[in-house]
């Protein structure tokens, strides 16, 4: 039976619907509106957002500044967003939309006033004075803004702009993967002398694990019975201090449904685990500590480790994206390699990686000569 409290019930299509009070009619009856969501949790805490409001919605919609919008907002999509989103829209907010657009009514925001704001950053946006945001930068504001005002118009604060927010183009980078021989010196190098940073190295070249999901990576989450890793946590930072931006990192689970995974152990890294597991001393796999380590310490043991195979420094996710690709070349199928990776679709999977590899290249051209 669906829950009703609060004056919130489920309706027939599935969605939470909640009703509240908006004012009086000229005859004196109370009027009502009704508010939307997903879950019961959403639809109450966009109540109680709402019940902050002035009862007369005309003089919210005048006095309503864009920095008090920006927080409705997000606390609208706490339930949504994960620490790391969260810390990292705080800092987009803090540091550059709200010092430039923050004491703008929202009735005063047009998209003349955004684009070229948004213009500013790619120019001249760095903190440091030094230059311009990167076009993925922007991007991120400007996904910032324009959820931010379709929230708005959605509770009514404000009319839809007349013309679009310019999101502007981000150039793809080209991956960067260890090729066959550079890959094979790392491993010879980890297991002539091996070490929970090479342990860790390791799971990420056979199994695609990011850093964050390493770090949190438990022995209670390897069953080596049936040879399987459960990805069931990452590590995320998140703010600690209201005041001032001090972050920290936490255990939290990964940051959507396709990211919690099982991924199977190959038969080169399943008697590693084995042994490693027999020498364990603490619960985290790549710790020897009760907590876990931080993804800036492993990152900075792991240049330590590049440097002694003679390996050009590159970062960490390399070794994700050499496993992506190791794996299109063995001619895993881009849907297993999908679920394998955590992606939320196959598309991500294909845009990223299908070749990729020069070697990859080559050996389809060569087909031509039959």
């Amino acid at each position: 039976m669906a829950r009703r409290t609060d004056n919130i019930h489920k309706r027939k299509d599935g969605r939470w619907e909640g009703r509240m009070k908006n004012g009086i009619t000229d005859s004196g009856q109370i009027k009502y509106k009704s508010i939307y969501g997903k879950s019961y949790s959403e639809v109450k805490e966009k109540m109680s957002i709402i019940a902050r409001f002035p009862e007369n919605v005309a003089t919210a919609r005048r006095d309503l500044g864009f920095s008090e919008l920006l927080s409705l907002w997000l606390s609208a999509n706490s339930i949504k967003h994960k620490g790391s989103t969260k810390n990292k829209y705080l800092w987009l907010i803090e540091k550059h939309i709200a010092p430039e657009l923050g004491n703008l009514k929202i009735t005063q925001i047009n998209s003349a006033i955004v684009n070229e704001f948004l213009n500013r950053k790619l120019l001249s946006g760095r903190l440091d004075g030094k230059g311009g945001l990167s076009a993925a930068y922007v991007r991120s504001i400007t996904i910032i803004i324009d959820a931010a005002l379709k929230f708005a118009v959605a509770e009514q604060l404000c009319t839809p702009l007349k013309t679009p927010i310019y999101k502007p183009t981000q150039e793809k980078k080209q991956i960067k993967v260890l090729n066959k021989k550079e890959q094979s010196a790392l491993e010879k190098r980890i297991c002539e002398d091996m070490s929970l940073t090479g342990l860790g190295i390791l799971i990420s070249l056979h199994t695609g694990l990011r850093i964050g999901e390493v770090c949190a990576l438990k022995w209670e989450d390897i069953n080596l019975t049936d040879n399987i890793i459960s990805v069931n946590h990452t590590l995320t930072r998140v703010r600690t201090n209201t005041l001032e931006y001090k972050t920290s990192f936490v255990l939290d689970e990964p940051k959507t449904n396709k990211s919690k995974r099982i991924i199977p152990i190959n038969s080169f890294l399943c008697p590693i685990l084995e042994i490693a597991r027999n020498e364990a001393e603490s619960p985290f796999v790549v710790s020897d500590k009760a907590s876990f380590v931080s993804p800036r310490t492993f990152e900075f043991r792991f240049h330590k480790l590049l440097d002694g195979c003679n390996i050009n420094s590159t970062n960490y996710h390399t070794l994700r994206h050499t496993f992506a690709t190791r794996c299109i070349e063995c001619g895993c199928d881009y849907k297993s390699l999908s679920e394998l990776l955590g992606h939320a679709n196959v598309r991500i999977t294909l845009d990223t990686y299908v070749h990729s590899s020069l070697e990859l290249k080559r050996s389809e051209i060569e087909k031509l000569t039959g």
